[in-house]
């Protein structure tokens, strides 16, 4: 008899067992997860963890494994013009919401990939703004000629050494750059224009490519909420109206990604130390130093 109600009471736990197995099994996972995705330092290719590489390898981990939302957690005074627009197209074509939270800066072209975020949180004191593009180059003739210094060349292509640092730009040359830098800067304006949905006062005052804080950022449409992580992890749980499990990704650098960049940009990295002695036209950069 003993034995005959033990066996009952082991097939009735198991029995319990069995339907809280199913129940779970149709609730899902235990947590819902966000990806918080740092993107630190200047924006650029060969950057650790802000190349449009790096970005895009963690926002596709992150989805693969479920993540229902993004905080892009960012630290930069911006950098080059194409990475910085890639990261912005990076964050755009994100079906989950995303945040992006500032930390100390988040300037030039770290807002420009930011205004993608369908929501932007930064301290009060955060410096942001600076929505503007540079080129620039050194020109040292005259201390050449000091010196008795003659740089003798050899072209086919009458621009082709403009930017050169061993004479003075012509004014052919300088409408061209100028010319280079209104089409970057117009793009630039206009995305960040589009994605924040700025009014005509607003968008005049921050084309200057003056800095703001983060309230004043506020105050004329470049940010959403003032606060810390904190109110971006408020953000997320909000709209996902769940509790959230809030899992960093980032890619942990090996000692070459630490000598030279990102993994995916070893190689150019390499090829560009190679390449040193070529002269280089200036480089266009969306860049707060």
């Amino acid at each position: 008899m003993k034995k005959t109600k033990m066996l009952l009471l082991v097939l009735a736990g198991l029995g319990v067992l069995f339907l809280a197995l199913i129940v779970l099994s149709f609730q899902g996972p235990f947590e819902t997860e966000a990806a918080v995705v740092p993107v630190r330092g200047a924006i650029a290719p060969g950057s650790v963890e802000a190349s449009p590489g790096n970005v895009r390898e963690q926002v596709q981990k992150a989805r693969e494994e479920g993540a229902q939302a993004f905080i892009f957690e960012i630290n930069s005074p911006g950098g080059t013009v194409v990475a910085s627009r890639q990261i912005e197209r990076i964050i755009s074509d994100v079906d989950e919401l995303t945040v992006c939270q500032f930390k100390d800066y988040a300037t030039s072209g770290a807002y420009w990939a930011a205004s993608a975020c369908d929501e932007i949180v930064t301290d009060p004191l955060t410096i942001t703004g600076g929505l503007g593009v540079t080129a620039s180059y050194l020109e040292f003739s005259e201390l050449m000629d000091e010196y008795g210094i003659e740089h003798v060349e050899l072209k086919e292509g009458e621009l082709k050494e403009m930017g050169s640092p061993y004479r003075n730009i012509t004014d052919e040359e300088e409408d061209i750059f100028k010319d280079i830098l209104n089409q970057t800067q117009t793009d630039f304006i206009t995305t960040v224009s589009e994605n924040r949905e700025l009014t005509d006062e607003e968008l005049e005052e921050v084309a200057t490519g003056r800095i703001f804080t983060g309230k004043d950022g506020k105050e004329v449409g470049l940010i959403d909420e003032l606060g810390a992580r904190g109110k971006a992890e408020q953000i997320v749980e909000d709209h996902l109206n769940e509790t959230v499990n809030f899992k960093e990704y980032r890619r942990e650098p090996g000692i070459l990604q630490l000598l030279l960049g990102s993994e995916e940009d070893v190689e150019l990295k390499t090829e560009e130390v190679a390449q040193k002695t070529e002269l280089e036209i200036p480089k266009l950069y969306a860049l707060d130093f």
